[in-house]
This record gives C-alpha cells, sequence and structure tokens, in this order.
C-alpha cells in the first residue's frame, strides 16, 4: 500500500466520521416555555415559537399566532 493509498482512506474515513457525527451526534436543545405571557408560532412549522406577537417564521415569513390556534 503506498502513500497515496493511505491518504485517500483515511481522508474517506474521516469524511464519513465527520457525517455521522455532524447529522447524529448533536444534541437537541429545548428552550423552557416562559409562564408569562402568550407563546406563538407558526401555522406550518409549529416548532418554530417566539413570545413577540409581531414575529415572523424564520422558515416561510408567514406571521406567528397563538399556540392555541395551531393546528385548527
Amino acid at each position: 500500500m503506498d502513500a497515496s493509498q493511505i491518504f485517500v482512506t483515511l481522508g474517506g474515513a474521516a469524511l464519513i466520521s465527520f457525517n455521522l457525527w455532524f447529522f447524529f451526534g448533536k444534541k437537541a436543545t429545548i428552550k423552557p416555555v416562559a409562564a408569562k405571557g402568550a407563546l406563538y408560532a407558526c401555522p406550518m412549522h409549529p416548532w418554530i415559537t417566539s413570545e413577540d406577537p409581531t414575529a415572523d417564521c424564520s422558515i416561510c415569513g408567514m406571521k406567528l399566532v397563538k399556540s392555541e390556534e395551531v393546528g385548527k
């Protein structure tokens, strides 16, 4: 096995390891919901939330609605 084969093999293994870490190794962070005030969410993307009633969805740009109205 010459140096170029070793380099390609190690590079491929590093690339596969990085991809596995990037897609499966991240921890999910959940922000606690504040008890005061209403929570607003996007009708199309309910995981996008805010306490600001004038906020827009960061994905589609729709206005956020009160979280009780989402899914009705």
